[in-house]
């Protein structure tokens, strides 16, 4: 049996309103020091993409979006 792959970690308490989104594909949990620093101040989401397409990894971050955050988000991104 596989384990299951989390989608996303959390920092800080409700409500979500920033998530910071790492460089990819395969590049999941870099942004965690980022998320760290940021969630003394608000809840932050950390999705984890893993998608190989742009267009997969849009849809995976809108799922995981409106199903945790509170919109609009701030996002904060690095490649």
């Amino acid at each position: 049996m596989s384990a299951l792959i989390p989608r996303f970690r959390t920092y800080g308490t409700q409500p979500f309103g920033v998530a910071v989104l790492h460089g990819g594909p395969g590049a999941p949990g870099e942004m965690a020091p980022v998320a760290r620093e940021l969630s003394s101040l608000r809840g932050v989401l950390e999705p984890l993409q893993s998608a190989s397409s742009v267009e997969g990894q849009v849809q995976e971050l809108r799922a995981v979006l409106h199903e945790n955050a509170e919109l609009p988000v701030t996002l904060i991104g690095w490649s």
